[in-house]
């Protein structure tokens, strides 16, 4: 989970670029990343000689529409003006929470007192390194900003529950089958999506854009089979709070690519997302369930 994190940040250090020059419609550069994220998975599916027949269809569909939603809500988002990337970023990292709240009732996971403590340092370290405008009182809040936190918002709830679905169909089906199911699924959506705007105001992206956008869609791609091992293999809450370490990444790329250098809030919340991660990889597993205890997703 830990290179998917990394990976992550780094597809978001390229859409990033993409985006800041406007000219690309989100939903074409969230289908880009779907389509090359498929390509990557499917490579990969034939080099290892992987099956990509599902063995549970609508397990595997309800995985690939949770996650499509989350990605539309994401890329949409990231796109709009009413809140500012930090304040945007840190609500689409409520995933965790979520989890951890909703593992239990529909995964039958028990979750330690330790692994609460572990999301909660995690999001506090997450909220410093950010300092998102809604949660530090800034008076110039507005309607475009609601809708930006509610899409953010919405794209966390969604994921957190395509991460259950992933951590439910995982023990049956190989990752490259359920990232090229995800990833066709979501490309066709996206399309679809950006046709009406790009049917009105067609355009074509630069040699920059282009390239920015191959290499986040090439590191999403390997990320999420990254991921989707990692949730077939350990318990939801866990490695969701490992993913926070995608912060600290992003906080280095933006600091060495692009001179955004981390204030001292920003290095203790550094520090509080690497320990809240610690404690979770290192700290003693949670209790088992009960033997009666079955899944419910």
């Amino acid at each position: 989970m830990a290179l998917s994190a990394g990976l992550f940040a780094t597809m978001n250090f390229f859409a990033r670029l993409v985006g800041e020059g406007g000219k690309v419609h989100w939903a074409h550069v969230g289908a880009t990343r779907a389509a090359i994220g498929a390509l990557v998975a499917f490579a990969i599916a034939r080099a290892r000689g992987t099956s990509l027949r599902a063995r549970n269809p609508r397990g595997m569909w309800a995985r690939s529409a949770l996650g499509t939603a989350s990605m539309l809500c994401t890329f949409y988002a990231l796109s709009r003006r009413g809140l500012p990337l930090g304040d945007t970023t840190t609500l689409l990292n409520l995933t965790p929470v979520f989890l951890a709240f909703l593992s239990p009732r529909f995964l039958g996971e028990r979750a330690s007192p330790r692994l609460f403590l572990a999301i909660l340092v995690s999001l506090a370290g997450v909220l410093l390194l950010l300092r998102p405008r809604a949660l530090f009182g800034h008076e110039d809040a507005h309607e475009g900003a609601l809708v930006c936190g509610a899409a953010a918002t919405l794209a966390a709830v969604f994921a957190a529950f395509a991460m259950m679905m992933l951590r439910k169909i995982g023990k049956t089906e190989a990752p490259e089958a359920i990232a090229v199911h995800f990833s066709l699924v979501a490309t066709a959506t996206l399309l679809v999506v950006s046709l009406p705007s790009l049917a009105l105001h067609p355009v074509v992206p630069g040699a920059k854009d282009a390239f920015y956008m191959v290499l986040a869609g090439l590191a999403a791609g390997v990320a999420q089979l990254f991921m989707t091992r990692a949730y077939a293999l350990e318990r939801a809450a866990h490695v969701s709070a490992v993913g926070y370490l995608a912060v600290v990444v992003s906080a280095g790329l933006g600091a060495l690519a692009l001179h955004e250098w981390p204030t001292a809030s920003a290095i203790v919340g550094m520090a509080l997302v690497v320990a809240g991660g610690l404690v979770v990889v290192l700290g003693p597993p949670a209790p088992p369930a009960d033997a009666t205890s079955k899944l419910r997703a």
